[in-house]
């Protein structure tokens, strides 16, 4: 009789664990339910926490309530100014309204696939209405250009009218129209993750890439070989002016000199001119005769009166009788370049 309560209790508790099992449902932090009757929904629960269900006539299915992510496959595309490019996007998404949300798109993976749709067609919409440089600049400020002939030959398509951040603002409110009263979905933000070039194009344009540096580098080298003519010049011209200005004081003192000289000597030949006249015709004798000067003298030449005229040099040292001596010493030098072998 005990045995049989204990085993009608424990059926008891049984049943009722699983009824409560059944007539409950938890919902957990950062999702959210919607409960259907009959495949239609009757409620919506955005609150976590334990609840309450008709069990077998109620069904419980449980979304995301948080940021879910998105993210594109690479499209070709082509840019305002003819560009084909391939273009790689992420965005992020949720949930805000579960009646419009579970009604027309029902789960979240048809959710990414409606954001494939309608993410794509705003890329392609808003590239194909901007320049490659807006999308490869993160702003519109003015671009510094390396040389001035860059900057000259820079054409209308190197002006930046948006930027990167202009052009994802304007994704974003593209794909934004009617998608939350459409399908009940907010897009909350949408990024581009990767621009490049079409693989058919990529050559062409390295190539073009690389003629600009090429032209860079030719106008460094031919400004640094201008400036380096210039500073050599400079260098040339300096160097001149100090060799001009060096030989022009030289010139100013050698004649200074010269000047001193001929005026010491001027002085000094002054106080006896005759003997300086001897001097000058000695020293023009001695210009004009060689060991190899042939020499024909008549008796009543100057040269042969002065060859008889000579004397021994005195004894005695009188300022007179040295005048004499130094006479005398310079007719016998003379003699002796006379008298060579050919001398007749």
């Amino acid at each position: 009789m005990k045995s049989s309560k204990l085993t009608f209790a424990a059926t008891l508790l049984t049943l009722v664990g699983i009824a409560f099992y059944f007539m409950t449902y938890v919902v957990n932090e950062g999702k959210q339910a919607v409960i259907t009757q009959f495949g239609k929904p009757v409620s919506f629960v955005t609150e976590p926490g334990l609840k309450f269900r008709i069990p077998l006539i109620q069904s419980v299915h449980k979304l995301e309530k948080r940021l879910l992510p998105w993210d594109g496959a690479p499209e070709n595309m082509q840019t305002r100014d003819k560009k084909r490019i391939f273009v790689d996007c992420w965005a992020r998404w949720r949930i805000v309204n579960l009646d419009t949300f579970f009604t027309n798109v029902r789960t979240e993976q048809r959710g990414q696939k409606f954001l494939d749709d309608i993410v794509d067609s705003a890329v392609r919409d808003v590239i194909a209405r901007n320049n490659l440089i807006d999308l490869v600049r993160t702003s519109n400020e003015k671009l510094v250009y390396e040389t001035e002939e860059l900057e000259r030959t820079s054409t209308a398509r190197d002006v930046v009218s948006s930027g990167r951040e202009a052009i994802e603002k304007e994704i974003l409110e593209v794909a934004s129209k009617q998608l939350e009263s459409d399908y009940g979905m907010e897009l909350v933000a949408v990024h581009i993750k990767r621009v490049k070039y079409n693989d058919r194009v990529r050559d062409t344009v390295y190539d073009r890439m690389r003629s600009e540096r090429q032209r860079v580098a030719q106008l460094f080298e031919s400004e640094a070989e201008e400036e380096g003519n210039r500073i050599i010049g400079l260098t040339r011209k300096e160097l001149d002016s100090i060799e001009g200005t060096m030989k022009q004081k030289a010139a100013e003192i050698q004649g200074l000199a010269d000047a001193e000289v001929i005026k010491m000597t001027a002085e000094a030949y002054s106080q006896n001119p005759e003997f300086f006249e001897f001097l000058q015709r000695l020293e023009m004798y001695k210009q004009a005769l060689s060991t190899d000067t042939n020499l024909i003298l008549s008796t009543d030449s100057e040269m042969f009166r002065l060859f008889k005229t000579t004397r021994p040099l005195p004894q005695s040292t009188t300022p007179d009788s040295l005048n004499g001596a130094v006479v005398d010493e310079a007719v016998e030098n003379s003699q002796t370049g006379i008298n060579g072998p050919n001398q007749r």
